[in-house]
């Protein structure tokens, strides 16, 4: 059920008189975390900005044109004001994948994830709600404080919801509820974030990288499920989002970087309504191999340091683990 994100607001009052707060998102830095993250800073104050250390590429497609604040921070030397009197973490379910070491100030985190692969500190607010995005609750919490969004931050949270829904294919009660509710105070169609989402171009390098990707993936039957495996040199989810068209219920797309492995994974809707869970699978992960891992239902990923025949090996036997019982 969707939380009291009046929360939200009585933290902030009880810190923000005391300095600046800092918006702070995860290192993947997808559209949830720095759409929420920056309409969160702009609805809090000036004062307020949104930080971290890296923007995906579908996020700085979206942010073309618009006005928006985000402090990029150095993971090695993370620099905040001496002032600041808190951060709200958006999006992220653990203290590692922030990506850097955290100030030692009050925290807040505001994120939607059922796993985690560590806990926050013990005086941590944190609010977990059952939504199918972070923006979701952003957007409650805006409600709550009366606040009408802006063109600008109407276009962040429903890019932010489309993306982390799968298009809708993942979406929780209530978020089509709340789409509908932002396309009407805005002005802004979600058929137009749509096409603008999917106008991504290719270059000529990254569709032969894709279609060699989805040439050599391995397919096996689990249960009743079709699970997709492969390696990819770049865009693993274009990869994983290939192999669930082309018939898989689970797509595994593992990128091999100078010293770890990057797996990210996709599933169908009739497979997490059927037993996959892939941030709970990426979770069991790293406590299987270390690293980090997390992520929703149908979108999840994992960074380690593990053999690529030994990964595939271990894939396979945690899905069939998840899906026969």
């Amino acid at each position: 059920m969707p939380i009291d994100m009046s929360q939200l607001s009585d933290w902030i009052e009880r810190h923000s008189s005391k300095g600046p707060i800092a918006i702070i998102t995860h290192k993947n830095g997808d559209m949830d975390t720095i759409g929420s993250g920056i309409v969160l800073s702009s609805a809090i104050s000036a004062d307020s900005k949104t930080c971290g250390i890296y923007i995906g590429g579908l996020a700085k497609r979206m942010l073309q044109g618009a006005d928006y604040n985000f402090l990029h921070i150095d993971p090695n030397r993370p620099a905040f004001p001496r002032t600041l009197a808190g951060v709200i973490i958006v999006d992220c379910a653990s203290p590692s994948q922030v990506g850097f070491r955290l100030p030692d100030v009050p925290i807040c985190v505001v994120d939607h994830h059922s796993a985690a692969s560590d806990d926050w500190p013990e005086e941590t607010l944190e609010l977990i709600g059952d939504y199918s995005s972070t923006a979701e609750m952003i957007w409650d919490w805006m409600k709550s404080e009366n606040l009408q969004p802006s063109a600008n931050q109407a276009s962040l949270l429903l890019s932010a919801i489309i993306s982390d829904t799968g298009r809708f294919k993942h979406s929780r009660p209530g978020c089509h509820k709340r789409v509908s509710e932002i396309s009407e105070f805005s002005g802004i169609n979600p058929v137009d974030i749509i096409e603008k989402m999917e106008s991504e171009d290719l270059n000529h390098s990254q569709r032969i990288s894709i279609h060699k990707a989805v040439t050599r993936s391995k397919i096996s039957e689990v249960g009743k499920f079709m699970v997709a495996i492969t390696r990819a040199g770049t865009n693993e989810g274009i990869v994983a989002h290939a192999l669930l068209s082309s018939g898989a219920h689970a797509a595994f797309v593992y990128k091999r970087q100078t010293d770890n492995v990057r797996l990210s994974a996709r599933a169908t809707q009739i497979a997490t309504k059927n037993g996959i869970h892939l941030g709970k699978f990426m979770e069991n992960l790293a406590n299987r191999l270390g690293g980090e891992g997390g992520g929703h239902p149908g979108a999840a990923g994992w960074t380690g340091i593990c053999d690529e025949v030994e990964l595939e090996s271990i894939i396979m036997a945690n899905v069939a683990d998840e899906v026969i019982k």
